[in-house]
């Protein structure tokens, strides 16, 4: 009979989520045990993070050789039916609240701080807005700092300013989906960007930035102006 590699026991516990052990094991009084199971988790979304990010960006490059560079701006104006969803219910939220849960959205993009080049941000807040600025972006820059955008199979940039690229050629291809779910997709279902967004001018050195605005009336034209569009005039 061949060797037994672990036992039921065990892999039973290889199967149950990392917080819950993490929390038993505080709950024994086993502190040693619950930080290591800790350290370990920091790594767990890590793969799966990364794989993701890359996933998406080798689809859209996919996409923008085999049908072109406009097919990468329709698929992503028909394909986040999901977010649609997302976007109702963050409308419908305090706005103080809103600030906590994408602060949560950039600790997991983030992945805890591991891995190469990670995603890490800063927040400010001043009397019209809260600001995110990620240096580097947990996904899209990390992609960019990490290589991918090099070499013989390298990820797509714009070959043409879109408004859906910020207006700018040469913007990394998977940075493209922020337009969309940022701003431009939001425009369409409230009338109003959701999270007024700048990419970095420079994406080896400098933050990508998304905005939080206490009052969306304060919402600068701009965001509405880079997709043809007119900022409506405050309701009375």
């Amino acid at each position: 009979m061949a060797e037994r590699w672990f036992s039921d026991e065990q892999l039973h516990e290889l199967s149950r989520p990392t917080m819950d052990r993490v929390i038993e094991a505080i709950d024994a009084g086993d502190l040693e045990l619950a930080r290591r199971l800790s350290e370990g988790m920091k790594y767990e979304w890590l793969m799966l993070h990364d794989l993701y990010a890359h996933g998406m960006a080798a689809l859209l490059s996919f996409i923008k050789e085999r049908l072109g560079e406009d097919a990468v701006g329709e698929c992503q104006q028909d394909g986040h039916g999901y977010w649609q969803g997302q976007v109702d219910k963050v409308a419908r939220l305090d706005r103080r609240q809103v600030v906590e849960l994408l602060a949560s959205t950039w600790r997991a993009h983030s992945t805890s701080g591991v891995g190469r080049n990670p995603g890490a941000f800063t927040i400010t807040e001043d009397d019209e807005k809260v600001t995110f600025a990620m240096n580097p972006c947990g996904s899209g820059q990390r992609l960019w700092r990490n290589g991918f955008y090099d070499g013989e199979n390298a990820l797509a940039v714009t070959d043409e300013a879109h408004d859906w690229s910020y207006g700018r050629k040469g913007l990394p291809i998977y940075c493209t989906h922020c337009t969309f779910m940022n701003e431009s997709l939001p425009i369409q279902w409230l009338g109003l960007p959701l999270y007024p967004s700048h990419p970095p001018d420079d994406y080896d050195h400098d933050p990508c930035v998304w905005h939080w605005y206490k009052d969306p009336a304060d919402i600068p034209a701009e965001h509405w102006e880079r997709y043809g569009l007119e900022k409506p005039e405050a309701r009375a």
